[in-house]
């Protein structure tokens, strides 16, 4: 949590020595491994977790979430649907393979993803702000507007949403609203926003 992974690996290791199926230890040292960038270690890691903590759904969504960083959609898939099938009210799974579908160009999956996570969890706001992007993106520019600005409820420091609020905002022919979200983005540390701003909003 203090960022210190290298001394959590270490902390971690000794652990898995002491127990060496403690699915946990491996969970958390994939984590500290996927936080390094070494994904490759981390999915070795979530690997040993699965095996020993086989009914655990968060380990496959790690597992789900490190082989989408590999580029292995499909393995990724797999991975958060297991952890969706181990645990169907898992809305961070469905959310995650949503957000995979999205970027594979999978509208229509990723947007039965999205609602789903949002039926299970109404207080989500990613998948809000995911599923305004798939609204933005079949031009449904109000429709959108209104899932930036739940998921912006939600959380006023969310500053992809305001950015992308900021850009349906423009295409509903708002370029005064999407300028005020877009340097509200900007503060928030957005670089989206203040690529926006600075490219749209020099009046």
């Amino acid at each position: 949590m203090l960022g210190e992974y290298d001394k959590a690996i270490k902390s971690l290791t000794k652990a898995i020595e002491l127990k060496p199926d403690f699915y946990a230890a491996y969970n958390d040292r994939g984590s500290c491994y996927r936080m390094k960038k070494n994904y490759k270690q981390a999915l070795l890691d979530y690997q040993q977790a699965g095996k020993y903590g086989a009914k655990h759904a968060f380990v496959f969504n790690n597992i789900g979430t490190v082989k989408k960083q590999l580029k292995d959609y499909q393995g990724a898939k797999n991975a958060y649907s297991k952890a969706i099938s181990l645990d169907p009210k898992f809305y961070l799974a469905y959310n995650n393979r949503g957000a995979m579908n999205m970027e594979q160009g999978k509208i229509n999956e990723a947007l039965i993803d999205f609602n789903k996570a949002i039926a299970i969890n109404n207080k989500y706001a990613p998948a809000y702000n995911n599923r305004g992007i798939i609204k933005h993106k079949n031009k449904k520019y109000k429709a959108a507007i209104e899932d930036f600005s739940k998921a912006i409820s939600l959380d006023e420091n969310f500053s992809e949403a305001y950015a992308n609020r900021g850009v349906s905002k423009e295409m509903n022919r708002d370029l005064e609203g999407a300028c005020k979200d877009w340097n509200k983005a900007s503060q928030l540390g957005s670089e989206n926003g203040t690529v926006y701003h600075s490219g749209n909003c020099s009046f």
